[in-house]
């Protein structure tokens, strides 16, 4: 190639070629949105694949279109006299090499690798991204299944295992994940919650692997407990803070909703129990920007509804004053924040029937239902303070060194499984079952990749 302009060099460095390894090219712009290249290689004539004879002979030019939008979502497209050489010896025809297109493919091998990474953002969707490098849809998903195809990792000593409602599918419609809470990555993501199916998948799994997992953490939901005890031989099950909370918050709040059933609409007590019943799923010490939210001395505000000057305190001891049960169920739910506040392991084995025991004295029905369940988890409460890790941080000032012990719970699987909805939502919904699971994978796992060359698609394999 004799003569070289700014735009030619530009495509030659686009593409990491040498103006040697070029016969000709130009760049032409069609349109304010469209441009096109027109190039042709130089010959090399490269080895028989088959014979391995090193003379082979041009049998033609096939000239091919190769979609290159990666240009200011402008429609990029390269017409590539692809040369075909024929061997003299063996009569095999084949393509030279090009470095424009992985394998029997029309898209351009920058625009899939920029597909790719632009898929690593839950944000993203396969409609958004195939309209910035004006390709369809069907071929971004195409090109996500080609190159992304990832499998489980190791079964860790500490999984962490969660449901979220995200794919409906013959079987199920939650999806559940196993995270190792250490590292914070997804093991696998199953498209079941049902008992047979996960003694399917861990029955799958080699009995080795699986008795490496020494706890397992869950929601209050019993087949994680019974899938435990069938397929991990030393295991612990756990539930965390946050699922048993969650259940006395929901005991709370039929005990509020049942007290309003029976106060007039236009009353003092309606008014609180209605607008104000988030003050009873705080502990007493919260604090904003001003200090604590419930000193009595904050700054007192007229209330429209009292006609008087009055603060959050003043609110909430007018709330804990409606009803004896109410004050009986806030004054419990103050005892569980320090049951897990002030025990450990050891303690909280000798301190929980005592702490039992208050929710079965109780003389508020939905207390004593709680009580019941505190008996049936009983174990896995306590399991629930055992120290998994140690995080160690140093202060750059001083040097001190601060240890902080870090106990099995379930809040980043929760984190998590608020990305999954993200990326369902962000869709409305996913259809293919395997498509979901590599997505979901792909954007939660930090070092996950994707393969250069394309990989056949297994399940279409199967078709």
């Amino acid at each position: 190639m004799d003569s070289l302009t700014f735009e030619n060099q530009f495509i030659l460095d686009m593409f990491n070629l040498d103006q040697k390894d070029v016969k000709n090219i130009k760049f032409s712009k069609i349109a304010d949105n469209y441009s096109q290249i027109d190039i042709t290689l130089e010959p090399h004539y490269p080895p028989c694949p088959d014979c391995g004879f090193t003379s082979p002979r041009i049998k033609n030019y096939v000239p091919k279109k190769i979609n290159h939008s990666i240009l200011d979502n402008r429609k990029t497209i390269i017409r590539y006299n692809a040369r075909r050489y024929v061997c003299p010896i063996c009569g095999r025809t084949y393509y030279e090499h090009n470095p424009f297109v992985f394998r029997s493919m029309k898209i351009s091998a920058d625009v899939v690798m920029n597909v790719l990474k632009e898929l690593k953002d839950f944000n993203e969707t396969f409609s958004s991204v195939a309209r910035r490098y004006n390709i369809s849809p069907t071929s971004a998903c195409s090109i996500f299944d080609q190159h992304v195809q990832l499998s489980r990792t190791k079964l860790p000593e500490v999984i962490s295992i969660d449901e979220v409602y995200a794919f409906r599918s013959p079987t199920s419609k939650y999806v559940c994940m196993l995270l190792d809470f250490i590292t914070q990555e997804p093991v696998d993501i199953l498209s079941s919650r049902r008992y047979d199916d996960l003694y399917s998948y861990f029955g799958k799994i080699p009995e080795e692997e699986r008795r490496n997992v020494k706890l397992l953490c869950s929601d209050m939901y019993d087949t994680y407990r019974s899938i435990a005890a069938s397929c991990f031989p030393e295991c612990r099950c756990a539930i965390d803070y946050f699922h048993l909370s969650q259940e006395f918050h929901r005991k709370l709040t039929d005990v509020r909703v049942r007290i309003m059933k029976g106060c007039s609409k236009d009353s003092n007590n309606y008014y609180l129990l209605k607008k104000f019943n988030w003050m009873l799923f705080k502990n007493g010490d919260e604090k904003n920007r001003d200090g604590d939210i419930f000193d009595p001395n904050r700054e007192k505000k007229y209330n429209h509804h009292y006609k008087a000057y009055l603060n959050l305190y003043d609110i909430r001891e007018y709330l804990l004053n409606v009803d004896q049960e109410l004050t009986e169920v806030y004054e419990l739910k103050l005892e569980l924040t320090e049951f897990y506040k002030n025990n450990t392991y050891e303690s909280a084995k000798l301190n929980i029937n005592d702490f039992i025991q208050k929710f079965h004295k109780s003389n508020v029905a939905e207390m004593n239902m709680f009580g019941r369940t505190l008996v049936k988890w009983k174990e896995e409460i306590i399991n629930s303070f055992i120290i998994v890790k140690y995080d160690y941080k140093i202060d750059k000032d001083t040097g001190h060194v601060a240890v902080h012990d870090r106990k099995i719970n379930n809040s980043i699987i929760e984190n998590r499984n608020k990305i999954i909805k993200n990326i369902k939502h962000n869709a409305n919904g996913y259809s293919n079952w395997f498509r979901f699971r590599n997505r979901l994978l792909y954007v939660l796992r930090p070092g996950a990749t994707f393969h250069l060359e394309p990989l056949d698609i297994p399940w279409k394999k199967k078709e």
